[in-house]
């Protein structure tokens, strides 16, 4: 049987009105807080957010509709839970917020809307990973230079006590790697396990950066 979950996954405003007729009570059920957003539909989050859907309401995770959003890459989605008052900064069970999932998957225009709105650059999840720790672990150098531009801090240290560029040259990064050296980044900080940035670059990679190491 289709639930409002199930529908609104798959966009079906039809069936969700149907089910809200029946039970009005699924308006704000945990599971219809994650299938409103990660559907994507912009037309049917808009319906259930006029019925008086709860823009914060957080599934079993502590995932809001704004951080399923956030993740999944739905732009129009984004801005009308942040246009309705959608809390920027929540976080979920692990700590993270919409702009770490921004970071992490390179959701470059969503990141700027989130910004916009007041998203914090430097709330650290459960691992004290911070959104830049995210983009240059991944080697997004764009949403970098956008974090570091909105005040993210340069040199913070994870639960490792790895830094952005630490995370950017272990895995390879190097336009990353030479942004934030170019920022400044501290190419001498060690971190948990006695290494610093430039003793995790391979050969090739340090020899990409060395006009920055210099």
């Amino acid at each position: 049987m289709l639930n409002i979950y199930t529908a609104a996954l798959e966009g079906k405003l039809f069936i969700v009105q149907q089910v809200l007729e029946k039970e009005p009570e699924a308006l704000n059920s945990h599971d219809e807080a994650s299938g409103r957003s990660s559907g994507g539909h912009d037309e049917l989050v808009s319906f259930l957010i006029k019925k008086g859907a709860a823009v914060d309401l957080k599934d079993d995770s502590g995932l809001t509709p704004l951080t399923i959003a956030a993740s999944t890459g739905k732009d129009r989605v984004v801005e009308i839970l942040l246009d309705h008052g959608a809390q920027v900064n929540s976080q979920n069970e692990s700590g993270q917020t919409a702009l770490h999932y921004a970071a992490s998957k390179n959701r470059l225009q969503i990141a700027e809307h989130l910004l916009k709105h007041n998203a914090d650059v430097n709330i650290p999840n459960d691992i004290k990973q911070l959104p830049i720790h995210r983009a240059a672990a991944q080697g997004y150098t764009a949403l970098v230079k956008l974090l570091l531009k909105h005040g993210s801090r340069l040199n913070p240290m994870d639960g490792e006590r790895n830094t952005p560029l630490h995370l950017a040259c272990e895995e390879g990064h190097g336009d990353t790697a030479a942004l934030l050296l170019e920022e400044g980044a501290d190419a001498d900080r060690v971190n948990g396990d006695g290494k610093t940035p430039v003793d995790l670059c391979s050969k090739e990679l340090k020899s990409f950066l060395a006009q920055h190491l210099e």
